[in-house]
């Protein structure tokens, strides 16, 4: 029992250091722990750098497939660009008529032989001063210094012509007697000639409105500012759309009369643009002639629209050649527009591997077009065996140049329909119908299209009706657009045959 303090000493310093060791080893853990933490973030935090590379990867992977895509796009069609580009750089017209490349005098400025002469000075009745009232004004008072001025009879004249804003709105409430025909057994109600059907606007405001939207080519907001500043009478946008749709049905009669003028005319002038109805594609057909002009709205190009414009007539149908109007019109009534197989030939000579083949032909097509200009004594028969026998003798000439070729297949196949149109028609060109139908894009890019299929089929016919009553004199707009509102009335309300007498007691 000797060796027991021995043994006690020494397990207190075993104790010493296991204590110390044990410290040792909780701290080394603790630190562990930290650092196992601290890596578990970093992976974490890796992993999630890595997913951010990876789609950040495919995004540029798909980027750089569109990008390669658009380089072999713009190598493939570096002819096309050239095209392009240069299309704009040749001027093909100067007013409706081509260059040739002899021609190198300039049209004089000013007014052109057989264009409208829109000068007021040499207007009829524009120098007639008999019928204007006259005002005449003085000075009381210098207004330099203040002195007393002297009445005398020398005058300095000048014409004043000006417009009145902001009339007085006409506002009333028409009584109308109900009245009986003892022999007709029938209701007689007057309707007075300013008034209209279901409405409480008078025909002023409905012509007011048609002349703003197809003539101004305002939109239906712009509409309402002008009548609200100028006019002192608050529309709607809603008021004028319903208004426009009434006068639409008042005008349907006179519509229809003018689609069957130009289908008994001699020569019909055919063409379309896209149009928009609540965003979703249409398209506004025109029909034209010298006097009149139809538009058609229609929900597809197809070749039933081209048939349903060009119905029985026996017409010669200008067009540019749309595929659509092929199996409808009759292949002797086919005639074809020389600024469209011009410019096709234009198109296809600045491309990059055009040849002089190509070129050669061009400006032989160019010369051939110019041939009635040229020859004003040929009468109709001659001019015909000219044309046959010119292009006849380019359809002869071989080339394996594919601009060459490309140019002479069009004119094959349209050889008889561009002999026609410049045997029928004065330019022979489509450009009347384009023309014509260049308000009714003005329209469409300002109301960008219409929101109902009906509203469309309204800007058809009112902008037919008003476009065709502008085309020779303007000034008598109003007068037979009047007219065409009062008749269409009493066509569609018979009941407003009376003639209105008005009580002055």
């Amino acid at each position: 029992m000797i060796f027991l303090p021995d043994y006690v000493q020494r397990l207190r310093k075993e104790v010493r250091h296991l204590r110390i060791h044990n410290e040792q080893l909780k701290r080394s853990h603790i630190y562990s722990q930290g650092k196992i933490s601290k890596l578990s973030d970093d992976i974490k935090r890796l992993k999630e750098e890595k997913r951010r590379l990876e789609k950040e990867k495919r995004h540029l992977a798909r980027e750089n497939e569109k990008l390669k895509k658009e380089i072999e796009k713009l190598t493939s069609s570096n002819a096309a660009l050239a095209k392009t580009n240069l299309r704009y750089q040749i001027s093909l017209f100067d007013h409706g008529n081509f260059k040739h490349k002899d021609n190198s005098s300039k049209k004089p400025k000013g007014g052109q032989l057989s264009h409208k002469d829109t000068n007021r000075e040499n207007q009829e009745d524009s120098n007639d001063y008999a019928n204007y009232s006259r005002k005449r004004i003085f000075a009381k008072f210098c207004g330099h210094c203040g002195t007393h001025l002297k009445r005398t009879q020398s005058i300095k004249q000048k014409v004043l012509l000006d417009i009145v804003i902001k009339p007085e709105l006409v506002k009333l409430i028409i009584e109308s007697e109900r009245q009986w025909c003892s022999k007709c057994k029938k209701e007689v109600l007057v309707k007075d000639p300013q008034t209209l059907p279901f409405t409480e606007y008078g025909l002023n405001t409905f012509m007011m409105i048609m002349i703003l939207r197809f003539k101004g080519h305002l939109s239906f907001l712009n509409i309402s500012s002008v009548f609200s500043i100028t006019l002192g009478l608050f529309l709607s946008k809603s008021d004028i759309s319903n208004i426009l749709t009434s006068a639409s049905s008042f005008l349907g009669s006179e519509y229809e009369e003018l689609v069957k003028e130009v289908r008994k005319g001699e020569v019909i002038y055919a063409d379309e643009t896209g149009w928009l109805v609540h965003g979703e594609k249409a398209w506004m057909w025109i029909m034209a002639n010298e006097k009149e002009t139809v538009y058609l709205a229609a929900e597809s190009r197809g070749k039933g629209i081209a048939e349903e414009l060009y119905g029985n007539s026996q017409a010669f149908c200008m067009t540019d050649g749309l595929y659509s109007y092929s199996n409808t019109i009759p292949k002797d009534k086919h005639l074809y527009c020389w600024a469209h197989i011009l410019r096709f030939a234009y198109e296809e000579t600045v491309k990059l591997e055009a040849t002089k083949d190509a070129v050669f032909l061009r400006d032989q097509l160019v010369r051939i077009y110019h041939l009635k200009k040229k020859h004003p004594q040929y009468s109709k028969d001659k001019l015909e065996r000219v044309l046959r026998y010119e292009l006849e003798k380019l359809l002869s000439l071989k080339s394996n140049q594919e601009a060459f070729n490309k140019i002479q297949n069009r004119v094959r196949e349209q050889k008889e329909g561009l002999i026609l149109s410049l045997v029928k028609t004065s330019s022979g060109t489509n450009n009347l119908a384009e023309r014509e139908l260049r308000p009714m894009v003005l329209n469409r890019k300002v109301s960008f299209g219409s929101d109902t299929y009906t509203g469309m089929k309204t800007s058809a016919i009112l902008g037919s009706v008003i476009q065709t009553m502008s085309r020779d004199k303007e000034e008598d707009l109003l007068t037979e657009l009047e007219l065409s509102l009062q008749i269409g009335i009493h066509q569609k309300y018979p009941q407003y045959h009376h003639i209105a007498y008005y009580d002055t007691s």
